[in-house]
């Protein structure tokens, strides 16, 4: 009499151990994927390092088909050039990291993200998949506003410059200037994935004609790069010299320092 009820529970048992254990990959977004799935893990740029973030938590397969816990993931069959850093373990959500060969040509690379179940202690197996990651060199736009502009000796000549990171990975690039006489300055700009960052860049230089080179250079690689040509004019004027009063550039008798400071509070509210 109890053949039955035996039967049934032993089939919602088998039933329950063949569930297929499903990862959700947050970062990039793609959602579950099972053992075997191609994931398309978006662009980088060559020398960046693009992070998959994996939920910990699986809701499919193990012991009672319920999920549970994963607890590792790493990257392995990587192309030549190519590292990794592995998540840490119990980590949540997993971040497994790949960096791509900083001279990488452009193109279509693959490797495997294995994601474990350690001791396989609630039974959910190891789940991995196959990444694909395009690398271009065009993951950077990089624009100056003004492209020229007129100051005054020891005025710094403030330009605006976008910088627009089209891939899938962060990145920080360093702004640099030549061709502007001795001035030597740089920064750096993190910028996210994805995002565009507007950032001053100043030069000050003697009085003359510039026509400097800002570039912008990837810290991941130096084959991600930009560069705008920018005329500077520097001269004295009037209102030059009132401005420049204000920044104590100017040497002038002490009788005229009462006249200097009142022009250069009015150069304030003129521009």
């Amino acid at each position: 009499m109890f053949a039955k009820p035996l039967f049934l529970f032993l089939a919602v048992a088998a039933l329950s151990f063949s569930a297929t254990t499903l990862v959700n990959v947050v970062s990039p977004p793609v959602g579950e994927v099972g053992n075997g799935a191609i994931v398309d893990a978006g662009t980088i740029g060559p020398g960046q390092t693009l992070p998959i973030l994996i939920n910990s938590i699986v809701t499919t397969g193990g012991i009672y088909g319920n999920g549970g816990t994963m607890d590792l993931a790493m990257a392995s069959d990587l192309p030549s050039g190519w590292t990794t850093q592995e998540s840490q373990l119990y980590q949540h959500p997993l971040q497994v990291t790949v960096t791509a060969d900083p001279d990488a040509a452009p193109g279509n690379y693959t490797f495997n993200v294995t994601v474990i179940n350690e001791n396989n202690g609630e039974q959910l197996g190891n789940v991995t998949f196959t990444a694909v990651v395009q690398v271009t060199w065009d993951v950077m736009n990089f624009s100056v506003v003004p492209d020229q502009i007129t100051v005054g000796p020891g005025q710094p000549a403030q330009f605006s410059l976008n910088i627009t990171n089209k891939g899938s990975a962060s990145d920080v690039f360093e702004v640099s200037a030549t061709g502007a006489g001795n001035w030597d300055f740089t920064k750096q700009v993190f910028v996210p994935a994805m995002s565009t960052s507007t950032v001053p860049y100043e030069i000050v230089g003697d009085e003359g004609v510039y026509t400097p080179t800002l570039k912008v250079v990837s810290l991941a690689s130096s084959n991600i790069a930009a560069e705008q040509n920018v005329t500077i004019n520097v001269h004295p004027d009037l209102f030059g010299d009132y401005k420049a009063a204000n920044h104590g550039t100017l040497l002038f008798p002490i009788f005229e320092a009462p006249i200097y400071a009142v022009a250069g509070l009015i150069s304030n509210f003129l521009g």
